[in-house]
């Protein structure tokens, strides 16, 4: 039997996918294949995060969650956008199982056009930046057309705003980051890297959580309380959750992990748990650490010793105490909010985001 929380999920997604399959926004755009490529991820599904974060924080302040049901989908019609170009950015060729969105268009620009390789692939690149383009559009359209539902048009000028002003660019500045470091000749300081971090992954879990307050309560102000506490628990929820992320990316289950362990040593990224481990280990240890970066594989010896150098110095132990700090205030700004079924459900999607054995 499913419980309360899987039951409430499902019905927030289904409430996401059917808006999204119905819109009409897509149908005006043109070439079919745009069009097509507009669809393609949104359509795919996925968790829904920010959708559902938009819609209980609409509940959690005394809304209907219907009245945000735009903010929600406008929040997951964004997120799609920042996955295409970032799968570029990548050059990822899979995503949610099925080719990336490039890649598809890659395809079908040599089926089509019967491009070479080089062509072909000038051809899926381009066309998916376009995509990504006019998903931010369709995003805008959807946030202002919050009106249909009874948000006042302050309210939802005042959402729109805050999408170009705060959202787009935190969260561009923080990929920026994430790919300016790899061209560094020197490690990012860990203030910086814990930046990127809330500008790539928080910044739109906090604008989910803040607009659908902003429509339950159909305020334009998105610095007052309870909307300025549900956008800082969303902050604090996304940190946390990318430190556990890390984490999981040494100590976790790889088949259930999704992708092979100590990827993010293989490929050199400067984690949160690396740079703890840079500070605390000796100068011997930290070139056994390094040595250990940039593998095109990992024996099991090997993730042994990442794992003993991280736990040695403490820097594992630094990593959970920080992901245990961000949950903790999370957890504490929605204490803030009055005991409805929607703050209990966020606090319920709060633990089980978190609920990893790292």
């Amino acid at each position: 039997m499913k419980s309360q929380l899987e039951n409430e999920l499902a019905l927030a997604c289904g409430l996401i996918n059917e808006f999204i399959t119905d819109d009409p926004f897509p149908s005006r755009i043109r070439p079919e294949a745009l069009r097509k490529a507009v669809r393609l991820y949104p359509m795919r599904g996925g968790k829904r995060l920010r959708p559902v974060l938009a819609l209980w924080s609409c509940g959690a302040v005394g809304g209907d969650p219907a009245r945000a049901l735009n903010a929600a989908a406008a929040c997951e019609i964004f997120h799609n956008w920042t996955l295409v170009h970032d799968d570029i950015i990548d050059c990822d060729e899979v995503r949610r199982g099925k080719p990336t969105c490039h890649m598809e268009l890659r395809k079908e620009g040599a089926a089509r056009f019967g491009l070479l390789p080089g062509r072909a692939e000038k051809y899926g690149t381009d066309f998916a930046i376009l995509t990504g383009d006019v998903q931010q559009a369709w995003a805008s359209d959807v946030l202002l057309r919050s009106t249909d539902r009874g948000v006042s048009p302050e309210t939802a000028l005042a959402m729109a705003r805050r999408m170009q002003s705060f959202l787009n660019r935190e969260l561009i500045s923080g990929e920026a980051l994430d790919v300016e470091f790899e061209y560094r000749k020197v490690l990012p300081p860990k203030a910086e890297v814990i930046d990127m971090i809330r500008g790539k992954t928080g910044a739109l879990l906090a604008f989910s959580a803040e607009c659908g307050a902003m429509a339950g309560l159909d305020t334009p102000d998105w610095t007052a309380n309870p909307v300025a506490a549900l956008s800082e628990f969303a902050s604090e929820l996304g940190y946390a959750f990318q430190l556990c992320d890390d984490l999981l990316g040494v100590y976790g289950d790889e088949a259930k992990f999704g992708k092979p362990l100590c990827s993010d040593f293989r490929e050199g990224k400067p984690t949160v748990l690396y740079l703890e481990a840079l500070e605390r280990l000796t100068e011997s240890g930290r070139a056994e650490l390094a040595a250990l970066m940039k593998r095109p594989a990992y024996a099991e010896a090997d993730i042994a010793k990442i794992r003993s150098l991280l736990e040695e110095c403490g820097a594992r132990a630094a990593v959970v105490r920080a992901a245990e700090e961000s949950s903790d205030k999370a957890m504490a700004n929605l204490a803030s909010l009055p005991g409805t079924k929607y703050r209990s459900l966020l606090e319920e999607l709060a633990e089980e985001l978190l609920k990893r054995n790292v």
